[in-house]
This record gives C-alpha cells, structure tokens and sequence, in this order.
C-alpha cells in the first residue's frame, strides 16, 4: 500500500509495505494516477519497508524514469539498513539522492 501526502509542492508517497513483487502492481496503480498531474516533484519514503527485491528495484528506477521524462525530480528517503545495502549493492544508490527522512528530501526541492 502506498500513502500519498503532499507537502507543499511535493508528493510524498510512503511504501507500508516490503517492495516485493507481491506489491508492486497495486503500488503502480497508485503512481500511474499521480504521474498524469503534471510535473511531478516525488519523494518516495521507504520508512516502514522491510525488503525491497528486484521488482521493487525496478519500481523506484521506473518511477525515477518516469518522473524525470515529465520534467519532474524524485528523491528516496528513510530507507532502512538492509534496503540501503541492496541500494548500494545494485548501483541504484549511486544513480538516486536519497535522504533520512522526507521532510529533508522535501526540502531539497527547493535547494
């Protein structure tokens, strides 16, 4: 499931669950209705993920994609020790800013 808050200009969407390919079709669900708004400036939090394996992976390059084709920016936040490993691991740490928490990745936007 994926919670949708906005601060100021900003999507927030919060993962409640891990990122594994169980999830992933619903969680695109909620991006596909966002993503037609425009511009989008998105912070993904992956505070409450547990486990993120290589459809969620997918998921945040996608979503990155995504979000930059419409002229927009995405951030990561919060995510935990194990998902900032397989991060790192895999190199998508090295191509995404990813902050501790979204209130610092929202306020990025406006650096």
């Amino acid at each position: 499931m994926i919670r949708h808050t906005k601060q100021g200009a900003v999507d927030i969407l919060s993962v409640e669950e891990s990122m594994i390919y169980l999830h992933i079709d619903k969680m695109q669900l909620a991006v596909d209705q966002l993503l037609k708004a425009g511009q989008p400036r998105v912070v993904l939090n992956m505070k409450d993920v547990a486990l993120c394996d290589s459809r969620g992976l997918e998921f945040i390059l996608d979503l990155r994609d995504r979000c930059v084709k419409c002229g927009g920016m995405f951030k990561l936040a919060a995510a935990s020790h194990l998902c900032l490993d397989i991060l790192q691991i895999t190199g998508v740490l090295d191509q995404i800013e990813h902050y501790e928490n979204s209130v610092q990745a929202a306020g990025s936007f406006a650096l």
